[in-house]
């Protein structure tokens, strides 16, 4: 559970966010430990307040758009959809069990878990049971250490909670859907997802964040602020695909935090596929021997879109091993940015450690920035880290063309071959076969004329 803000941290003004929070907490009752939590996140955001360009941190994100507007909770929606458009959102898994929160609140209707194995549990917050597993919502995103987890704890209505046992291998994959109907004013949605794997366990979670859903792309400001935490035992497998689309004017926010146990193995991919503002922040810490990381990134942006993806990956003891790849894709005056950080503890010997970022730009007024960082206190390790920004090959590009292929279909041959080794580290064929259709619509023109 989150501790309480330092005293020694400096106080911001009252935001929009604080003085919307005694509405918010009449509005939506809780029991007293919920309602703890949401004092103490409230406490903690008071003490943090919001980032500026002069935390190292947030050095290319701005958030200031956030500080000027009023972005009160998302209203239940009227009229929920019947189904899900099964084309819009498969990804390839038309079926499956999933677990859909609509405009921040549980929707039992769109939501299926009849086909789960025996030893997972996949749930909402009002309706856990399990106090054992809730016991570890808050334990890696820590209210105190980050604003924006701690706006998140502050306003704690709904979560989704995924449980697998010691043992348990859970075959298909589990989505979790995130979705908002489009408002005339702007409005805010918090999700959270606590994934608990225990020992020996194998479990692979999608998470999606709004793509195409609902008519979101369609209009409509929303603040989306998600925090995901993993928490994995000794030997445990997690697989996660997590992807964001939600719309030109969406700000998203998302914190993923991870704890591994003793050769416990953790790989994920993101897709972010543009926003107003769009941050992507992980934060893992390998905690004992064996315990394998991989991050993998892709990032499609166009227009005056903004991404931000920002890691770090801790090695507290030896023999731990992590993987990052990130990629980025811009056109218009699209601006992409890439921090990612590894730290190697002094004790941490025999630590293994790669970070790679790419960007291709495909216009002259994008702008690619890139930051990998090592930060290594041990003297018997293997780390690297590197980057490029460059264009489209032109003799490529040009020998695509001689053979007959037109202009706009070679240069997206050329995309997604730059993609491809991301959609395919989602470990599954059909989940990446979805993420290629998710680019190529992505990649399309638009009625004004543009491409991504």
């Amino acid at each position: 559970m989150s501790q309480a803000a330092s005293p020694t941290q400096t106080t911001a003004p009252a935001s929009a966010f604080e003085t919307d929070h005694d509405a918010f907490v009449t509005a939506q009752p809780a029991p007293a430990w919920v309602a703890a939590l949401r004092t103490e996140g409230l406490a903690s955001f008071r003490a943090l307040g919001l980032p500026s360009s002069r935390d190292e941190d947030w050095l290319y994100t701005n958030v200031r758009p956030l500080a000027r507007g009023h972005f009160p909770p998302a209203p239940a929606s009227v009229h929920p959809p019947t189904s899900l458009a099964a084309h819009r959102f498969a990804l390839g898994l038309e079926e499956g069990p999933r677990l859909v929160v609509l405009n921040g609140r549980y929707e039992a209707s769109l939501s299926s878990t009849a086909e789960l194995p025996a030893g997972v549990h996949v749930t909402n917050l009002a309706a856990c049971r399990d106090r054992g597993a809730l016991e570890a919502l808050g334990s890696v995103a820590q209210a105190v250490k980050h604003p924006f987890v701690a706006l998140n704890q502050a306003y704690l209505d709904d979560a989704a909670l995924v449980h697998v046992e010691a043992g348990t291998v859970v075959h298909a994959p589990i989505q979790i859907l995130f979705l908002h109907t489009p408002t005339g004013d702007p409005v805010a949605v918090h999700p959270r997802i606590l994934v608990v794997a225990e020992q020996g366990s194998d479990v692979t979670i999608v998470e999606r964040y709004g793509i195409d859903c609902i008519g979101a792309l369609a209009g409509g400001t929303c603040l989306t602020n998600a925090v995901s935490e993993y928490v994995l035992g000794a030997n445990a497998r997690v697989r996660t695909v997590r992807v964001q689309r939600e719309g030109t004017r969406t700000y998203h926010l998302g914190f993923t935090g991870v704890r591994q146990a003793r050769d416990s193995h953790f790989q994920s991919t993101s897709v972010s596929l543009g926003g107003a503002i769009d941050r992507n922040e992980v934060r893992a810490h390998l905690d004992a021997e064996g315990a394998e990381n991989h991050l993998a990134g892709l990032y499609v942006i166009s227009d005056e879109e903004h991404c931000d993806n920002h890691t770090v990956v801790h090695h507290h003891v030896p023999h731990g091993t992590s993987r990052q790849l990130f990629k980025g894709i811009l056109a218009g005056q699209a601006r992409g940015a890439f921090t990612g950080r590894v730290v190697v503890d002094k004790g941490a010997q025999k630590t293994s450690a790669e970070q790679a970022n790419h960007n291709l730009l495909l216009s002259q007024k994008a702008v690619a920035e890139t930051r990998p960082q090592l930060e290594i206190y041990a003297d018997d390790v293997q780390c690297a880290h590197g980057a490029t920004i460059g264009r489209l090959d032109v003799d490529a590009l040009n020998y695509l063309r001689s053979r007959g292929i037109g202009k706009t279909e070679a240069r997206n041959l050329l995309v997604h071959a730059f993609a491809r080794e991301i959609t395919e580290a989602a470990g599954d064929a059909r989940i990446g076969e979805g993420l290629d259709a998710l680019l190529a619509a992505r990649l399309a023109p638009s009625s004004e004329g543009t491409q991504a």
